[in-house]
């Protein structure tokens, strides 16, 4: 009998791990080679957020302008109550250093990652990163930077059949546009079909023409100096007269500045600035007391209007209207009764009547007046007798029994 049983010794066994540890370091090798595995390199974790994935998945390529730093870690869903714009969320894990210089140098926070397709017709796409600006910060661990999206070629098939889609509900209405068209229908059809505007255009062409020959002649006749419009043209007699009136006309505006005549005296005289600054002083002063005297009657008018003051108690106190209305009766009736005597005077009653219209009252009067006088004289003369022979009238006879 065979004994198959096999004794594994020592040495086999170090054979074995020999060789399996080359394997290993081989296998690290190759995947350091490649750049996709090193584990004693510590990486940057960036994040960007994107509203759809559109192609994007773990492993796929993270560059900065173009050039490989790293690759996507993961893509997964944000949160139900992130903002309605973003719903992916992309974990890129970026080389610490890029030819010998830290990668923040490159990225900053103004640093924008834009989702890019890999090809014109595949639908892979890769992140692509812009540099930033000196304006920015560089970027630490975890930080989520601006993002933007390249147009795909999904997104233009979508617009190409939009546009067609726009370009076949065109085409039906222009199809019986041009229908309606070619059947004689409606103005454009009439433009089409009808050979009347064919022969008005061509009646119109015809008349232009005619019309640029008359013009044409026209011009050339302005041209040889015929007529009014040729003489301004050509005479040159308009020139000189124009060029004296602008002589003239610089002479008056050189005697205006030099203060010659009356327009360069108003022009330069400084008086009568003087005198017009001082009239409108005046008219200033003027107006403020105007200004003033208004102000006066709009308090006297308010006084008046609120019964102040003698005047606004005139205007306002109905007793003084009720008096003045009492007066004026007590006047009319007092007048109504003078004119009541006055007639019964002109008619001889009473006794006023009667010496207005009785004579013999006025005879008598006259009589008395008369006698009144005689008296008078008479007295004046015996005083006058009493004066040259006062012993006649004081002679004294004395008789006893």
């Amino acid at each position: 009998m065979v004994d198959t049983k096999k004794t594994l010794t020592f040495s086999t066994l170090r054979v074995g791990i020999f060789v399996l540890f080359g394997l290993a370091v081989l296998a690290f090798l190759v995947l350091n080679s490649t750049g996709d595995f090193n584990p004693f390199e510590k990486k940057l974790k960036l994040k960007a957020r994107f509203a759809a994935a559109d192609g994007l998945r773990e492993g796929s390529e993270v560059q900065l302008a173009g050039v490989r730093i790293g690759k996507v870690e993961r893509v997964g869903f944000l949160p139900p109550d992130s903002p309605e714009e973003y719903k992916v969320e992309a974990v890129m894990a970026i080389d610490n250093e890029l030819n010998g210089s830290p990668i923040s140098e490159r990225i900053r926070t103004d640093s924008t990652a834009q989702l890019i397709a890999t090809s014109l017709l595949a639908n892979d796409k890769t992140i692509n990163i812009t540099p930033g600006s000196p304006k920015g910060t560089p970027v630490s661990d975890g930080d989520v930077l601006t993002s933007g999206v390249a147009i795909s070629i999904n997104q233009l098939t979508q617009t190409g059949n939009d546009l067609l889609e726009q370009i076949n509900k065109l085409a039906v209405p222009a199809n019986e546009i041009l229908n309606k068209a070619n059947q004689g229908e409606g103005t454009l059809g009439r433009i089409v079909n009808d050979e009347t505007l064919y022969t008005n255009l061509d009646a119109t062409v015809a008349e232009t023409k005619l019309t640029m020959a008359k013009l044409q002649t026209t011009l050339e006749k302005v041209n040889r100096g015929d007529g009014t419009a040729g003489k301004l043209l050509n005479d040159p007699a308009l020139y000189n007269n124009l060029n004296r009136t602008v002589a003239q006309l610089e002479a008056i505006s050189t005697d205006i500045r030099a203060g010659r005549g009356s327009a360069g005296k108003f022009v330069t005289d400084d008086a009568l600035y003087n005198e017009t600054r001082a009239a409108i002083t005046d008219l200033r002063t003027s107006a403020a007391k105007i200004n003033g005297i208004a102000d006066d009657f709009k308090i006297i008018s308010t006084d008046l209007a609120e019964g102040r003051g003698s005047a606004g108690k005139f205007l306002k106190d109905e007793k003084l209207y009720e008096d003045a209305r009492d007066t004026l009766a007590k006047f009319n009736s007092t007048a109504t009764r003078i004119e009541s005597i006055l007639a019964d005077a002109q008619a001889g009653k009473g006794t006023i009547g009667k010496l207005v219209t009785d004579e013999t009252l006025f005879n008598n009067i006259n009589q008395t007046a008369s006698n009144v006088n005689q008296l008078s004289s008479e007295g004046t003369k015996l005083i006058y007798d009493f004066r040259q022979n006062p012993k006649k009238y004081l002679s004294i006879k004395l008789s006893i029994f």
